[in-house]
C-alpha cells in the first residue's frame, strides 16, 4: 500500500513546527532569564541595545517583559496559523494524488464552466481533465473547512467529521486561526454563541496559551492520521493503469504507420473489441492493428497499411457516437 506524499509533507511541517516552537520558546525563556540581573545593574536607567542582526533597537526592560508575554503569544499564533495552512494544504493536494490512482471519483453527472477560449488553449483532453481537479482546488480553498466536509462525503464517501476525532474541536481550533487570521485575534458573536465552554465574550482578545497549542498540534495531527487512513482504505494502490492490447500487423517502414488519438465518451464501452470487428464490405481493420492503448477514457491506437485502405475506416470511427478522433499522427 502505498502512501500519499501530501500526508508526508504534512507530517513533516508539524514536525517543524512542533521543533521550532520548543527551541524558541526555550530561547525566549533563557534570553529572559539572562536579562534579569542587568535590568536590576541598569536600575532606573532606560539604555537601548541592538541584537547581533540589527533590525531594531530594545530596551532592556521592554524586552524583557515581552519575552515572558507577547512574544510567546505571536510564535504560538504564528504555528498554529501555518499548522492549519498545512492541514489545508493536505486535504487539497490529496485529492490530485486520488485523482491520479482512480479517476471513478470525480465522474460526477454535474455542469461545469469554462472560458471557451481556454478550452481551446488546451493541447489534450488530459490536460482538460487535470484542470477540473484544479477548478475543484479553488473551490476548496475559498470555501473552506466545510467545503472540505462536503466535498470528501460526496466524491470519497467519506465523513470527516466521524472518524474518531472529536470535529468540535477541530472545527474551534480552524475557527480561532480564522480569527487571528481575519480579525487579529477579537472574539466575534459566532465564536461566542457556537462554543460557550469557553465562557469569551465578543470583542474580547482571544488567547492562545501554551498548553492549548499543544493540545491543537496534537489534535489536528490525530485529524490528519484519521483522514489518512480512511484514504488509504479506499484508495490503495494505483487503478489508473494503460491496458495494452498487441495486434496481429507489425510497423512496416513500406506502408503508413499511423497513430490515432481517441477519446472515448463512455466509461461502459469496449474501444478494444470495436476495432477489432470493425469491418468495410472488403476488409477487416483488425488486419492493420498492431497496438492499442487505453487510459480511463483515452485511447491510442497504431495501425500500419496502405493509405487508401486505413482511410477507408475513418467515415466509420468518426461516426461512431462513443468515439472521438482528436488527431492523426504519422509516425
Amino acid at each position: 500500500m502505498r502512501g500519499f506524499e501530501s500526508y508526508t509533507v504534512l507530517k513533516n511541517n508539524i514536525r517543524d513546527s512542533k521543533q521550532i516552537y520548543d527551541i524558541t520558546f526555550h530561547l525566549y525563556q533563557a534570553e529572559e532569564l539572562r536579562l534579569k540581573p542587568e535590568l536590576e545593574e541598569l536600575g532606573n536607567r532606560n539604555i537601548s541595545f541592538k541584537t547581533s542582526v540589527g533590525l531594531i533597537e530594545h530596551s532592556h526592560k521592554a524586552l524583557h517583559d515581552r519575552l515572558i508575554s507577547l512574544y510567546p503569544f505571536k510564535l504560538r499564533q504564528l504555528i498554529l496559523i501555518n499548522t492549519i495552512t498545512a492541514l489545508e494544504v493536505f486535504l487539497t493536494d490529496v485529492i490530485l494524488e486520488i485523482f491520479k490512482r482512480d479517476i471513478r471519483p470525480f465522474k460526477i453527472n454535474e455542469p461545469i464552466t469554462f472560458q471557451r477560449n481556454y478550452l481551446l488553449s488546451l493541447s489534450s483532453i488530459d490536460n482538460l481533465k487535470e484542470e477540473i481537479i484544479v477548478k475543484d482546488f479553488r473551490n476548496l480553498t475559498s470555501g473552506g473547512l466545510a467545503q472540505i466536509v462536503k466535498y470528501y462525503l460526496k466524491n470519497f464517501d467519506i465523513d470527516i467529521k466521524n472518524l474518531g476525532i472529536n470535529f468540535n474541536e477541530i472545527e474551534e481550533i480552524h475557527t480561532r486561526r480564522h480569527l487571528f487570521v481575519h480579525r487579529n485575534g477579537i472574539i466575534d458573536n459566532d465564536y461566542v454563541n457556537k462554543y460557550p465552554e469557553y465562557n469569551l465574550k465578543a470583542s474580547q482578545q482571544l488567547k492562545l496559551t501554551h498548553e492549548y497549542l499543544l493540545f491543537a498540534l496534537e489534535k489536528l495531527s490525530q485529524f490528519a492520521t484519521s483522514i489518512n487512513k480512511a484514504l488509504l482504505l479506499k484508495f490503495p494502490e494505483i487503478n489508473r493503469k494503460p491496458i495494452y492490447y498487441n495486434g496481429t500487423k507489425e510497423f512496416n517502414k513500406e506502408l503508413k504507420n499511423i497513430m490515432l488519438d481517441i477519446s472515448v465518451l463512455s466509461d461502459s464501452y469496449d474501444v478494444t473489441d470495436y476495432f477489432n470487428n470493425l469491418e468495410t464490405p472488403y476488409r477487416k481493420f483488425s488486419d492493420y492493428i498492431v497496438k492499442i492503448i487505453t487510459y480511463d477514457n483515452s485511447c491510442l491506437l497504431f495501425i500500419t497499411g496502405k493509405q487508401g485502405e486505413i482511410s477507408s475506416f475513418y467515415k466509420h470511427i468518426n461516426e461512431n457516437k462513443f468515439l472521438k478522433l482528436n488527431k492523426t499522427i504519422l509516425i
